[in-house]
């Protein structure tokens, strides 16, 4: 089977041709626009799990100050929240470092201005009669992930390489997320599946599924993208919303009930036991700081060049990478 290839081959001839309205939005055209008196940041994410978990937070709660409203707007894939901010219709992503390699390899200004995520969210997952014990079981086997390029391929393909798998040995499908990749595994339809949070926590306490494999290792897949030329024209609408996810984070790690009450407006169809410890786990995974170490950034783009979604060489350097700068003082 011929391997998928990240974002940095789908991102179409159109998009890149997008560069324009990208640095219309980036003079304050479309972006920080005002809403009675104040502004409106649009923030995208893949609103299936809660691997956004602190933006969630925040915006579930207002935790922002006054004078800045939070639009969530939400994708089904990561690759499709990323079109929205090459267009200008979005100011910021909470995606993975893949999409910064990825949009600034095609010439587009982007950068990370918080992490809040350093873990791969991913876990991959069997039936629990299933004769799959381990990676080395699923050579010739038909494995889900939620799309081709996507964060769950991306972690797919590092735990084959780090379990010593060839990754073209199995039949990677996109089976999608959450419901739809459960009912895959249910119906034999895959031998595996990759799932994150609160579906895998669900999954997992009912007893009907069990995890054949779960990265331990230091991932940033989750960081607050956005186009450096609109920060710079609307920085205050940015620290804002970064004092917002500040203040999320810290209330949230000090009480997981009041994490517990935001995150409940998502809406997740699971069990109040799988929630809560999807949030235990989630809150675990945020940098206390809400930066991205060189430690934790050199094992991401490591990660990625040994799975093979990126060439060696391609990651750019950190401080081309990351903008910590309007973060609130002290965090």
């Amino acid at each position: 089977m011929r391997p998928f290839r990240m974002q940095f081959s789908a991102i179409p001839a159109a998009a890149v041709a997008s560069i324009a309205a990208l640095t219309l939005a980036a003079c304050g055209g479309q972006g920080g626009g005002s809403s009675e008196g104040g502004a409106t940041i649009r923030v995208g994410m893949v609103c299936s799990g809660i691997t956004p978990l602190v933006t969630q937070i925040a915006i579930n709660a207002d935790t922002f100050p006054d004078g800045l409203t939070a639009e969530k707007m939400c994708f089904d894939a990561g690759s499709e929240a990323v079109q929205g901010l090459i267009g200008g219709s979005l100011d910021v992503f909470m995606g993975s470092i893949e999409h910064i390699l990825s949009t600034r390899k095609q010439g587009l200004p982007t950068k990370a201005y918080a992490g809040t995520n350093n873990r791969a969210p991913y876990s991959l997952l069997t039936n629990t009669g299933s004769p799959v014990q381990s990676f080395k079981d699923l050579a010739g086997k038909t494995v889900g992930v939620t799309s081709p390029g996507s964060l769950s391929d991306t972690i797919l393909r590092a735990g084959a390489e780090e379990s010593g798998v060839a990754y073209d040995s199995m039949n990677v499908i996109a089976a999608g997320g959450g419901t739809p990749m459960q009912l895959a595994i249910e119906r034999d339809q895959v031998a595996a599946g990759m799932l994150n949070d609160p579906q895998a926590s669900e999954m997992v306490t009912t007893g009907g599924f069990r995890t054949v494999w779960e990265p331990t290792f230091d991932y940033a897949s989750i960081v607050v993208v956005s186009n450096s030329e609109w920060v710079e024209q609307n920085g205050e609408t940015m620290r804002k919303f970064l004092e917002g996810l500040n203040t999320a984070n810290d209330e949230a790690q000090a009480d997981q009930a009041f994490a517990m009450t935001a995150i409940e407006k998502e809406g997740f169809k699971v069990s109040p036991d799988a929630l809560n410890l999807a949030v235990k786990n989630g809150l675990a995974a945020v940098p206390a700081d809400l930066t991205v170490t060189e430690e934790v950034y050199a094992s991401t783009v490591g990660i990625l060049e040994r799975a093979g979604v990126v060439d060696a060489g391609e990651g750019a350097p950190y401080d081309e990478v990351f903008d910590f700068s309007y973060l609130p003082k002290g965090s």
